[in-house]
């Protein structure tokens, strides 16, 4: 047994000397041939004719033939084809000796096979010359016969693999159901596999989810996050969670499995029943859009997250923005291997040309918008994964006999929380998981988020923090709103907010009650959201989903009633 860590134990595999077989009816021709030969360190064998060769060669791995062209039985030139059929694809070398000097015997040498010759009486240097180049020759061929067959082999064993995996992803990420009625969607991969991802489904209380993400690269590494996210995507939403919810699992689950250089750029969208409304996460996807029967934007749909599987769990953010579909607006979303396809010239397809293709005729589709593309970019190949998909939500049935069951236990709930406190909780998300946690209710999770987020920022950005939702109009004035307010959080010594909430089963109503200690506000000033100006924030929205919204006089105290139908 050899020592693999000790050089001098390693056998050193013998070397098998190049196997000459001489043909030549002339015993001394062939005796002479031999002693060089072997004198060189070559094998040798023999034949007399050119049927003893064949002979020689059907029982020999033969690596040159050195061949005489008078014989009797079967001469070299009628040996040579033979010989050179026999070898098939693999270089066998043939060097005819002849003593025949005349042009047209030389070139009929070549003619049949040969691929040199030498004249008798041969020089043996320069027969000794020959024989290295064209032993040299063979062994390159031989290399490259074994190359292509374990490419060959490789190739083979990836084609299979991929068709395992193309399988494996296909079902993983089938949806569970048909398709909601109004999705147009095209997705087709830069690769054999498509690093974004589009999924659907409807829940029991008639709200439609989807997902477009966008995993970092393309190819398989980037198709690989596809399998567990939609996994998690259809369980979630088969249980009505809210969007928020979904995002953050998603995040979680990807954080652990992602190598920290890949993420998922991802919208989420939850379309209520009745289509009316939207709520949209949004992480690291270009602008989105809602537009109008025409094609015309009604509201861009700008990032506020990061993009899924970045961030840790207590950093997430899950917050959403809430708009109005009414009108039969729809939603426009893509992915950025789009608005950064190239023409020839290096320009990109941007933001402007997309518009102008939504625009291009009423109800335009997804398949118009790739014409475009490709159009743009004057070929069809892609640098990235092309995603387009356009949403004209239509109404769907809620499962009445799931959505009835709630629970019979009425519930009450009362938080004083103070400045300091307020400094350092997060208490809606807490009180909704526990609110929804009672039979029926998490499939209001949604919107109960919405109505109790949106009362409790107005309570403390405009009540106790005194800040004007005017300065959100402009990108600059966004931005110095959120920065002020978490300066004017930081410096707050005093006030606070006071939460109720009422679980009244008999009536099937959730009642907030939310009241802060601050001066109050003037509620028609800071709405907001007048048609699509809006920032998912606003007192309309509390209209919008709840049966009954009432303040008292000095604007500090709402209370909210919202109907679980």
């Amino acid at each position: 047994m050899t020592d693999a860590s000790n050089p001098d134990s390693l056998e050193v595999p013998e070397v098998v000397p190049p196997l000459i077989l001489v043909v030549d009816d002339e015993e001394l021709n062939r005796t002479l041939l031999r002693i060089m030969l072997e004198h060189d360190n070559y094998s040798v064998i023999e034949a007399s004719n050119g049927a003893e060769a064949l002979v020689q060669l059907a029982s020999n791995d033969v690596d040159l033939v050195l061949l005489d062209i008078m014989m009797p039985v079967m001469d070299g030139y009628v040996a040579a084809p033979k010989i050179k059929e026999h070898s098939g694809a693999s270089y066998l070398p043939i060097i005819f000796i002849t003593a025949l000097e005349d042009s047209a015997s030389l070139a009929r040498c070549l003619d049949v096979g040969g691929d040199d010759f030498m004249p008798k009486p041969f020089e043996p240097l320069v027969l000794k010359a020959k024989l290295r180049v064209h032993l040299r020759i063979r062994e390159l061929v031989q290399q490259s016969i074994r190359q292509t067959q374990t490419l060959t082999y490789y190739q083979n064993q990836t084609e299979r693999e991929h068709e395992l995996v193309e399988h494996i992803f296909a079902n993983a990420l089938k949806q569970p159901h048909e398709m909601p009625n109004g999705v147009d969607s095209h997705l087709s991969p830069a690769a054999m596999f498509n690093g974004d991802v589009f999924l659907s489904a409807v829940a029991p209380n008639g709200s439609q989810y989807f997902m477009l993400g966008d995993f970092t690269g393309h190819g398989l590494a980037a198709a690989i996050g596809a399998l567990p996210i939609s996994t998690i995507f259809y369980t979630m939403a088969a249980k009505n969670l809210a969007i928020g919810d979904i995002a953050k699992e998603l995040n979680r689950s990807l954080a652990k499995l992602l190598p920290s250089h890949m993420f998922c750029a991802a919208t989420l969208v939850e379309v209520n029943a009745s289509a009316q409304s939207a709520n949209f996460w949004l992480g690291g996807l270009p602008d989105g859009f809602i537009i109008d029967q025409q094609g015309d934007v009604l509201a861009h749909l700008e990032s506020m997250h990061m993009a899924l599987g970045i961030l840790d769990d207590d950093e997430f953010e899950r917050d959403v923005v809430h708009l109005s579909l009414r009108n039969h607006a729809r939603i426009a979303l893509y992915t950025d291997g789009i608005i950064e396809a190239e023409n020839p010239s290096a320009a990109q397809y941007g933001y402007s040309r997309l518009e102008r293709a939504l625009k291009n005729k009423p109800r335009v589709g997804t398949s118009e918008i790739i014409a475009d593309v490709h159009a743009f970019t004057g070929c069809e190949v892609q640098q990235d994964d092309y995603s387009v998909v356009i949403i004209d939500p239509t109404p769907h049935k809620v499962d009445e006999q799931r959505n009835k069951v709630i629970s019979p236990l009425p519930l009450t709930l009362h938080l004083d929380l103070d400045a300091q406190q307020l400094k350092k909780l997060d208490p809606i998300a807490q009180l909704i998981d526990l609110l929804t946690n009672l039979p029926g209710l998490n499939a209001h999770k949604s919107s109960l988020f919405i109505l109790l987020s949106e009362a409790y920022n107005n309570a403390l950005e405009h009540g106790l923090l005194g800040l004007d939702s005017q300065m959100k109009l402009s990108d600059e004035g966004f931005m110095d709103y959120y920065l002020q307010r978490e300066q004017r959080l930081d410096e707050l010594t005093q006030g606070k907010i006071v939460i109720d909430v009422h679980y009244v089963p008999h009536e099937r109503k959730v009642i907030f009650k939310l009241a802060d200690s601050g001066d109050g506000f003037d509620r028609d000033a800071i709405n907001l959201q007048q048609g699509y100006q809006s920032f998912g924030r606003g007192l309309s929205l509390l209209n919008e989903l709840a049966e009954n919204v009432t303040y008292n006089d000095k604007g500090n105290e709402v209370n909210i009633t919202y109907v679980i139908e």
